[in-house]
């Protein structure tokens, strides 16, 4: 996971909330339907998801918020997570800060396979990857053989039971860019010098391929080891 830097709404959500607020505030006017006993799922009724997908996709530089795996801004290659679930939070269901670009997340598949979004669905996650103050309290760690934890107990629990970020298939793709990355530094003719890690740390960070963040945590590592 890499901190999100949100950028403006797109145009899309500003006009839809403003046409269901009427001068109020979007909170109160779902407070009032749902006090009525009348259906608030505004977000579903906007036919044309694409302007949102391409925002979120640009901003994520193309990955999943939670794995970092691959996202394409189509319908059939990306979902759009509310951190705050609709379901429970229709106050925020047009509030882009509440959105990330997420995976398929091996959607269809048992549940033990599923991971991000799809295994989330309407479970609380403690943080959120576009909040700063969040993000660095998520002190995410990535070990040789593809896992990831953290330093943060109550989101070390949740890697586990709101997100299945150590699914197999996760873990053997940062496990892949692991082996990449080792490649890489072995076939320097200096691969124990830090100015050689530091230059595979910056391409890895440039490039933001995948899983990238498997490679460069394990970089890092050896670049401490490094004279």
């Amino acid at each position: 996971m890499v901190f999100i830097k949100k950028s403006h709404s797109p145009q899309i959500l500003i006009e839809k909330n403003k046409e269901i607020s009427q001068g109020k505030t979007f909170e109160k006017v779902i407070s009032e339907l749902i006090e009525n006993h009348k259906d608030v799922d505004f977000y579903d009724e906007i036919a044309d998801k694409n302007p949102i997908r391409d925002a979120l996709v640009l901003e994520q530089n193309g990955l999943c918020a939670y794995c970092m795996g691959k996202i394409v801004a189509t319908s059939s290659e990306m979902k759009i997570e509310h951190f705050k679930s609709q379901s429970n939070y229709p106050q925020f269901q047009l509030d882009y800060d509440n959105m990330l670009g997420c995976c398929l997340g091996n959607e269809g598949k048992p549940e033990k396979q599923q991971f991000c979004d799809t295994f989330k669905g309407n479970k609380e996650l403690s943080l959120n990857p576009s909040v700063k103050t969040d993000f660095e309290k998520m002190k995410i760690i990535y070990f040789d053989d593809g896992s990831v934890s953290s330093e943060n107990k109550i989101f070390r629990e949740e890697i586990k039971t709101v997100l299945n970020l150590n699914s197999a298939f996760l873990v053997s793709k940062r496990k892949e860019m692991i082996i990449s990355a080792q490649h890489l530094l072995n076939r320097d003719k200096n691969p124990r010098k830090k100015q050689t890690i530091e230059r595979l740390i910056q391409q890895y960070m440039h490039e933001k391929k995948p899983y990238y963040m498997a490679a460069v945590s394990y970089l890092e590592k050896k670049w401490r080891q490094a004279k």
